[in-house]
Formats: C-alpha cells, structure tokens, sequence
C-alpha cells in the first residue's frame, strides 16, 4: 500500500513515532520500513515534523485494535469527536452521536461490530422522549431489530429497546438497592420497566411481595415474560399510572422512584403508600449545587405527609453530562 512517510534517524524514530502517535497520524496497520541509515514511518498524510517526507509503498501488518476507532475511516478532524464509549445491552451496541459525527454514522456502525463480532445491532440513540421514557433509536448497522436477551447479575431480561427504558449502566445501583432489602418486606417498584429491580429483589431477596408496575403496556407485556423467565414468584405485577397503584397496594414498606426526571413529583405518593415507616429511594438528574436544594424539598414534603425524616442519604449513581449526576436520595422515615 503507498502511504507518505517521515525519514528520521534511528535515535530520533521512537521520539517521532510516539508525537506521530499522539497526533493520530501514524499509519499503524503498515510496517515500519529501515532504509540505509533512515527510519520511514508511514503517515496519514504528508506531515511537515522538519523531517525529509516522501511517499512510497509498505507492507500491511498486524496492529492491536484497542477501540472500534482504529477501524473507523473517517476525517482526521473529527476523530476527537467520536464517542469514547456506548452501551451494550445483549448483543446491541446503543451509541450517542455528536451532530458531526451522524452524516458518518454507517462508518461508526460498521466499525463498531468489526470491531466485537460478538455484536449484531448497532442503534444510533436519539435520547429519551414520551410520556413512557422510551429511547428514540435507529439502526445504524447490522440486523434490523431493537430486541435482544441481556444478562444482568445471572437474571435474563428480554429487552425491546425501541418501546420499553432499559439501561445496562444501572445494573450497580439496582444490586446497591437489592441488597438492602430485609426479609419479609413489601416492595413497590412503579417504574418497574422490564422488572429489572423488581425481578432482581425477588430473586435474591426475601421480600413478602415485590409490587411491579408501569404505565407502558410494552413494557408491561416484557415485564411479564421476564418474571417467568426468571421464575420470579413473588413479582405482583399491576399495570397502570403510578399513583393509582400506589393507592392501591398501601401499605408497604419500601417505595423505589426511578424516574429521574420526575421522580419528585411522585414522592407525596409514595411517602403516602408507606406503612408506620419505611424507605422511598428517590432519583434526579442534578447539578451539584442543586442536590441539597432536593434535600430540603424532599424535607418539606416529608413534613407535610406528617412524617419524620429519620436518615437521608445521597450518592452519585453516575455522571450524566459534564455538569450534572444521577442522583440517589435514600429517605428513611417514620410517622410522627
């Protein structure tokens, strides 16, 4: 293959290979070539490093791919623009996409399941729109399908990821809040989804009952064929608006809000579902400086309900933009 290439000396090859390097610019699927007394190494495109440059043939060689970027052709400009990372759920790659990058989204597809031939599906993801929070996305490359089969903490979960929220970057949370879970306990999950949580807790907890509903029916339709395919006995699951199926099933002892975009407007319900006491896990999508702002609406609310906030506990879930986090805010309270 002929490619341009930069003449160094010997002493000077490493030095110049790794600025080649850190520029994006060293051809490293192209052996490097020994010439005399001279060092070509093979270029993107003719670089002026105040080393003599000259274009001639190489041979291809072996190179440890690291990233699906090492696959991707693409303008040299825009590579710090590609995404450094994506979700996987089951064998679909999910990707988030900077404006400049989409008009080379086939590219980044391709690549992509070059790059793990374990994949088959790679979505473009559009963000999360609707009353039901689902994901907007297209296919990008491979099979023409958003389903698949993920594994999560040993669990199975059928996931239809154009009608129904699921993301893989929460399996550590939904394990964080398992755990905590007592024996005997009632749980309500109103935004169960596909049952990851509700499924989980019922399976590697005691819980007397885990309540599992969502307002959207596909969900629900996965919900279900997930909790017989997990054998999950003790899911309940209610279909319908979060609000009335809390009214339905108080008390219990345990309320999990995973909407975070909303969440708080949920609480007076949930704390209103409890029993004598109880715990309500609550998320947001929060700067920093807003976080003991919710602190003390999640207080007042609390106060209203004529509770008692006993502990209130946050933690960071996982960065969601430069400046803002996932949030969780554990509320343990009591009647007054």
């Amino acid at each position: 293959m002929r490619a341009w290439s930069v003449a160094v000396p010997p002493e000077r090859a490493e030095e110049v290979r790794r600025k080649l390097l850190a520029g994006d610019l060293l051809m490293k699927r192209l052996r490097i070539v020994r010439d005399g007394d001279r060092i070509l190494l093979p270029t993107s495109r003719r670089v002026d490093l105040g080393f003599p440059t000259e274009e001639r043939a190489f041979e291809e060689g072996f190179a440890a791919v690291r990233s699906y970027k090492d696959l991707i052709v693409i303008p040299d400009a825009l590579r710090p623009s590609l995404p450094s990372s994506f979700d996987v759920v089951g064998d679909v790659a999910v990707i988030r996409l900077p404006k400049e990058i989409r008009p080379f989204r086939s590219a980044v597809g391709a690549a992509i399941l070059r790059w793990n031939p374990r994949l088959r599906v790679v979505l473009e993801d559009r963000g999360v729109a609707g009353p039901n929070r689902v994901r907007r996305v297209e296919g990008i490359a491979g099979e023409a399908r958003a389903t698949t089969v993920h594994v999560e903490h040993g669990l199975r979960y059928r996931v239809d990821l154009a009608h129904a929220y699921f993301s893989p970057r929460l399996a550590a949370e939904r394990k964080r809040v398992a755990d905590s879970v007592g024996d005997g306990e009632t749980v309500a999950d109103p935004f169960a989804g596909v049952g990851p949580y509700a499924i989980l807790i019922a399976k590697r907890r005691r819980p007397r009952v885990v309540y599992a509903s969502d307002a959207n029916p596909m969900a629900i339709d996965l919900l279900r064929a997930n909790a017989a395919m997990n054998r999950a006995d003790r899911v309940d699951i209610r279909p319908g608006d979060a609000r009335i199926v809390l009214r339905d099933i108080a008390p219990v002892d345990r309320v999990i809000l995973d909407l975070p975009h909303s969440a708080l407007d949920f609480l007076p319900d949930a704390f209103a579902a409890l029993g004598r006491a109880g715990i309500v896990h609550l998320y947001g999508i929060l700067e920093s400086a807003e976080e003991a702002e919710r602190e003390t609406a999640v207080r007042s609310i609390a106060h209203g309900a004529g509770l008692e906030v006993k502990d209130l506990r946050r933690r960071h879930v996982r960065a969601y933009s430069p400046s803002q986090f996932h949030t969780a805010f554990d509320v343990t309270v009591a009647r007054a």
